[in-house]
């Protein structure tokens, strides 16, 4: 296994090194490497996540609160997790950090108990360029307390949100303003900075869809001032774990729904039923993995501690990820009849992340999925739950787009490989 430590210090990635860390990408099929182009549904793992699995199911695995040895080696673990989910997620307090199976539970759950301080006529926004588990939850909780859903709609470039058209959607009756951080099917990023001073500015929630934007660029939800942001570590190199930030104070007021002998305090009276400690303990691993890359690579950024070196980590990936869309949008302008959905100018590549969505005329998306799998290039293809925003685009009769998602493990030539697959999907070779 590389030591990446052990690398000159560089604000450039060594990607041969770090894919040594992911036994995953050493998969063949058909004699063919496995491209994995599939990052937005789920990412690869490294060693370290898998090793730290292991070692709790071999040593420690038991559940929390008992008196045993086993059970106070979970106890530390939950501390320890917490503590470092705060750390990768710029929170004040371990405590304001809270695990679930998966960021749409975390949601349903979030939602529903706002939702008991909602009345006939207020109003809660969403946006079309969401994932639909920041919008179903939602409708379902207007529907419930009789509650006014207002849309955020996208700009005129049908790839960004039309965030001029903000303080006419928000009013003093606006109680909850939901919006995403980036978009899993186009890759947008969105100012939620602007969002969220607009939604406090009439007494909103802000509730932040992290999910996409997770693996790529660091995260604060101190200086974004969110009040809730909700991501998934299965999105970035962990576990199929969901994992909620919540401001203290917000989190203490609203009331959870959960079983009566839990305890009243944070993050417990979030955190219903027995966790899985198992992948807890894999996120740990998965953050051991980043801080070794934030103290390789961090450049200047201060790495003394986890949270500088998580940070260190976040950015540098952020930084190499601007040249894989740059090359990835050069590649897919040179494919006849395919149409990219999203933001193509290079000149605005600042503002998305490496996730393109496309249609290649003659082809459904489906198939062309088939299409790339026998020539070992992992790819999604539908509406990936943006289930609005297909559907604004007028795909959903189609099947919907063909997404192709990278992360900094991910190469050019893996880009090449794609296209030269296309070429021979287009000419029926």
């Amino acid at each position: 296994m590389a030591v990446m430590t052990s690398i000159r210090e560089s604000t450039s990635l060594g990607v041969s090194a770090l894919r040594d860390h992911f036994p995953s990408l050493s998969r063949t099929v058909d004699g063919r490497p496995v491209a994995y182009l599939d990052g937005p549904g789920g990412t690869q793992v490294p060693r370290e996540c898998i090793a730290a699995m292991t070692a709790y199911l071999e040593r420690s695995n038991a559940n929390h609160g008992g008196a045993f040895t086993a059970s106070v080696e979970t106890e530390a673990l939950l501390a320890e997790v917490h503590a470092a989910g705060a750390d990768f997620l710029g929170a004040h307090e371990a405590d304001e950090i809270v695990f679930g199976p998966n960021m749409t539970t975390l949601t349903f759950a979030i939602s529903r108990s706002i939702g008991r301080d909602l009345e006939v006529g207020d109003e809660i926004v969403v946006t079309r360029l969401d994932h639909d588990a920041n919008v179903a939850p939602w409708l379902a909780v207007a529907e419930d307390r009789g509650a006014t859903v207002r849309w955020l709609e996208l700009a005129p470039d049908r790839a960004s949100l039309d965030l001029d058209s903000l303080d006419a959607v928000l009013s003093p009756r606006t109680k909850v303003v939901a919006v995403g951080l980036a978009s899993n099917a186009l890759g947008t990023v969105t100012d939620v900075g602007r969002v969220i001073e607009s939604a406090h500015a009439v007494g909103a929630i802000a509730y932040v869809d992290a999910v996409h934007a997770a693996p790529h660029v660091p995260i604060d939800v101190s200086l974004l001032r969110a009040d809730l942001l909700v991501c998934s570590p299965y999105k970035f190199f962990a576990p199929h774990l969901g994992m909620l930030y919540g401001r203290r104070d917000l989190l203490e007021r609203l009331s959870a729904y959960r079983v009566r002998p839990a305890g009243a305090a944070l993050p417990g009276t979030w955190e219903v039923g027995t966790a899985s400690f198992e992948s807890l303990a894999g996120l740990l691993g998965t953050f051991s993995y980043l801080e070794r890359l934030g103290a390789a690579y961090g450049g200047a950024a201060d790495r003394s501690d986890r949270r500088g070196r998580l940070r260190a980590a976040m950015s540098a990936i952020h930084a190499h990820e601007r040249g894989l869309s740059l090359g990835t949008l050069e590649r897919l302008s040179k494919v006849p009849g395919l149409r990219l959905y999203g933001l193509d100018d290079p000149a605005r590549v600042g503002e998305r992340v490496p996730t393109f969505s496309f249609t290649l005329s003659g082809h459904h998306p489906r198939a062309i999925a088939e299409f790339l799998d026998r020539r070992a290039i992992s790819t999604w293809d539908g509406d990936f739950y943006a289930w609005e925003l297909v559907r604004a685009l007028g795909l959903d009769d189609a099947g919907g787009l063909l997404r192709i998602g990278m992360v900094h493990y991910n190469t050019l030539e893996e880009v090449d490989r794609l296209v030269e697959a296309l070429m021979d999907l287009i000419s029926g070779t």
